[in-house]
């Protein structure tokens, strides 16, 4: 291989493996031992907050919601079959979880509806319910999807905001984010050795002059 090629080729191998370093590590640290990712959203509307299953079922572990009301009202959490949710919903004005942004730890809101919610909590749909004072937590296991979560007023008012988040925890993230900063750092060791050799060896394949002095 010629020496410029390959000397070009140990740079960007060099970068590449420098750059999984990095967003290896970064993501271990952003994660911690627990591997948790946290996202929060606040709604300042009258309706309630849904997650939808392309949400809520999006990874394979359990998801813990938890809701907070700034009016110090009571807050609930449930969760139901998609179909029976969006036909208790259809009318309703409602702040749906559009996108989630990692390591921003934010959601995304989008509003739709216009409607005043019923009153949601009398219906026999729900699979799992939790409702508390100014704060309430919910875990959803999967394996029931398609389903979605509705965060609510338990008192069917219309409070100031309800900050909701997301959180999802699996340990063997953090110890993939570590596996790929060690690669990284591998081969950027590498890359970097190879470019030491290739710049010493020129240095040592200079010729010397003839010795003066000697017999002839």
């Amino acid at each position: 291989m010629p020496h410029p090629v390959r000397r070009a080729l140990a740079i960007v191998v060099f970068l590449l493996g420098g750059a999984l370093a990095i967003f290896g590590s970064w993501t271990a640290v952003t994660l911690g031992p627990s591997g948790e990712a946290s996202f929060t959203a606040t709604s300042k509307g009258p309706g309630v907050l849904v997650v939808e299953p392309g949400i809520l079922n999006s990874v394979r572990v359990p998801v813990r919601i938890t809701a907070t009301r700034s009016d110090g009202g009571r807050v609930r959490v449930a969760v139901a079959p998609s179909p029976d949710a969006r036909a208790l919903l259809a009318k309703s004005a409602v702040s749906t979880v559009s996108g989630v942004h990692f390591p921003a730890g934010s959601l995304d809101l989008r509003t739709s509806g216009a409607g005043t919610p019923s009153d949601i909590s009398a219906a026999d749909v729900w699979r799992l319910e939790a409702e508390g004072g100014d704060r309430t937590q919910l875990t959803v296991n999967q394996g029931w999807g398609p389903e979605t979560a509705v965060v609510s007023p338990a008192d069917n008012g219309a409070p100031r905001s309800i900050t909701m988040t997301l959180t999802w925890a699996d340990r063997s993230w953090f110890f993939d984010a570590l596996a790929v900063a060690v690669m990284g750092s591998i081969i950027a060791a590498f890359a970097l050795g190879d470019l030491w050799h290739d710049r010493r060896q020129p240095m040592s394949s200079v010729p010397t002059g003839p010795r003066h002095g000697g017999l002839v």
